[in-house]
């Protein structure tokens, strides 16, 4: 072989191993980029002394249930063992007199009877439209309806969590989206964790929007979720009285990330967790400082 012939060997291989390394560095890349790996939060519980009169609250009561009475003259509504209704009522509380925990360590001053005690992520993603997102998911997975658990992206592509348990995964560009094969098969509690982690960076309220249908308010049920472009609530839980007239519990999340917890609502000089369906008939109202129509009252797919 003349020197020409050799040194043109030589370069050949060389850009093969380059190819080969660039080839490799992308596949590693992509490779992290659609398998995130969820990690909880290190929440700081700092207790406070209770400075709010809130009606209806049993500060001993450790769930929704037993922390949140009905207001005199009303019950709450029958619910079904095992539903979702049943799921939130029983759901577990931090007490009640600690500040609102924050996803990076700090916490917040909240008025709020009622904080979910429930896990966040350590980057900060848990916000309004995911904290539901969350609660619909766990209940779920807990009771082990896999093929029920699958959210849209924003952008309107669908994030199937038994698919991504046989090792699918969602590369997102931008707007663009696509599924691909890139694990190995996985079941396990973190990989489930790690999928909630991928649609909660690519999900929000538009999806949630896109996944819901507008219902009036005298069709409200625990589950449903008043949302909007910028913010959603979840309805917690619902009582009614003689007179059929109801009320409801409403929960939500926020930025930065806070531990899912129930809002209050004020008659006159009286604070209360309970809203009326008479509140939520009006033709704007608020909840929790953001403005809302009957409009964006909604239900999530087929409901609870």
């Amino acid at each position: 072989m003349n020197k020409i012939a050799s040194t043109s060997h030589k370069n050949g291989k060389k850009r093969v191993i380059v190819l080969f390394i660039f080839i490799a560095a992308v596949l590693i890349v992509l490779y992290f980029r659609v398998n995130p790996k969820w990690k909880a939060a290190d929440l700081k519980i700092e207790t406070t002394r209770t400075v709010y009169d809130i009606q209806c609250v049993n500060s001993e009561g450790m769930t929704v249930e037993s922390r949140i009475t009905p207001p005199d003259g009303y019950s709450r509504v029958a619910v079904e063992r095992g539903s979702f209704a049943e799921y939130l009522r029983k759901y577990p509380l931090h007490p009640v007199n600690i500040k609102l925990p924050v996803y990076n360590g700090k916490t917040r001053n909240t008025d709020s009877p009622a904080i979910f005690d429930i896990s966040l992520g350590d980057e900060g993603y848990q916000q309004c439209a995911d904290s539901i997102i969350r609660l619909y998911s766990d209940y779920f997975y807990e009771n082990k309806q896999y093929d029920k658990i699958s959210f849209e992206f924003s952008n309107g592509d669908i994030c199937d969590y038994n698919r991504w348990r046989q090792g699918k995964r969602m590369l997102a560009l931008g707007s663009f989206s696509c599924e691909i094969p890139a694990a190995l098969p996985d079941d396990s509690q973190q990989g489930y964790r790690n999928y909630l982690k991928t649609v909660m960076n690519y999900a929000g309220t538009l999806s949630l929007l896109n996944e819901s249908e507008q219902i009036s308010p005298d069709e409200i049920r625990i589950g449903d979720i008043i949302c909007n472009k910028d913010h959603v609530v979840l309805i917690v839980d619902e009582a009614v009285n003689e007179k059929g007239e109801k009320t409801y519990l409403i929960g939500q999340s926020y930025i930065p990330a806070v531990c899912f917890h129930l809002v209050t609502t004020s008659y006159g000089d009286v604070d209360s967790p309970w809203f009326t369906q008479e509140q939520l008939e009006k033709q704007d109202f608020i909840i929790d400082s953001v403005g809302f129509t009957p409009n964006n009252i909604r239900r999530w797919k087929d409901g609870f």
